[in-house]
Parts: C-alpha cells; structure tokens; sequence
C-alpha cells in the first residue's frame, strides 16, 4: 500500500461516517491531481482507498498544491478549490468527504509521547496556527492603513466616490455644453 493510500486510510479510520459515505462507491476509481503529482486510487467494500493500478478514473479532483492544503486547512472550506472532473455524483461526494475529514492529531501523538505531552503538543500548534493568523490579518491592516494614510499610495473608498460622483457632474455639464453648442450651430 502506497503511503498515501495508508495515511488517507489511517484518516478514514478516525471517521467513521466518511467509510460509510464511500461505501456505495465501492469499485470505483479517482484520481487526485495536485500538480505534478497524479494520486490514483479506487475504493474498497467497506470504504477504504488503495492504489489504483490501471484503468481510468471515474472521477478526478483538481486542485493546485498550495490550493487543496488551503482547503484543507482554512475553514469554512472553500469548494471553488477543488475542480471535479468525470462523474460530478462521485466528484462531489469526495468533495465533500475531504472538506470534514478531520484529522486527531492529538490521539496520534498521545501513542508516541503520551497524552500530557501530547495535548500540550496540539495546544502550542493550535495557538501557534491562531497567532500566525493574527499576524497575517494584523500586518495586512497596517500595510492598508500604511498605504492610505502614511503614504497616501491608495485612494480612500470615500476619495473614490467623490471622484467618480465629480467627474459624472463634469460629463453632464459638457453635454449640456455640447447639446447648446449644437442647437446654436443648427440655428445659424
């Protein structure tokens, strides 16, 4: 068994429901193309994965690298992500499956180093993925607010509608112009 048909699996383990929600698929085949890498796999009875060795697939998902970790990272997950191909019934079934498969990295870590290290394991990644989040939001505002305020680099939204509500009044006063100027001529 590949390792990605083992870790897909150990996955599926842990949710139950995704097995059971798989499981009429059985036989069938996709595909999951994250470029460059092209991952086959085909379905078993009891709704495990494992390497598919030939054939064509039945469905295949496509996403980019960095596009399929977002979705499967950032919540609430974003279907957009992930293109379906081939059978949109199948397609939009593993779609859905991966958007809550959910992964408990702590029960995992809690065999290697036991359940107190292994919750203060989890804790520190959980608070480090929520201030490394913060941070982003945070330095995007004050770029933001660098760039309209500091540096004058980026118009305001209300600059914006003041500008465009002075230029609709500049073109209604130059055809008003332009209408005078034409019934003055076609008078003459």
């Amino acid at each position: 068994m590949s390792p990605f048909a083992a870790a897909f699996n150990h996955v599926l383990a842990q949710n139950a429901w995704a097995r059971e929600k798989l499981a009429p698929f059985a036989g069938k085949q996709f595909q999951l193309r994250l470029p460059p890498a092209v991952l086959n796999f085909s379905l078993d009875a009891s709704g495990h994965v494992q390497q598919a060795t030939g054939g064509t697939p039945d469905a295949t998902l496509l996403a980019t690298p960095t596009g399929f970790l977002r979705y499967l990272t950032v919540e609430p997950r974003d279907p957009t992500l992930i293109t379906i191909e081939g059978d949109a019934e199948f397609g939009a079934a593993l779609r859905e499956i991966l958007s809550q498969l959910t992964w408990e990295a702590e029960e995992d870590l809690s065999r290697l180093f036991g359940d107190v290290l292994a919750h203060r394991i989890a804790g520190f990644a959980k608070t480090w993925f929520t201030w490394r989040e913060q941070s982003i939001k945070r330095f995007a505002l004050s770029a933001s607010e660098y760039f309209t305020e500091e540096q004058a680099l980026l118009a305001k939204p209300r600059h914006l509608t003041q500008f465009t509500q002075e230029v609709a009044a500049i073109e209604a006063a130059v055809n008003d112009l332009d209408q005078r100027i034409q019934k003055l001529l076609a008078a003459n």
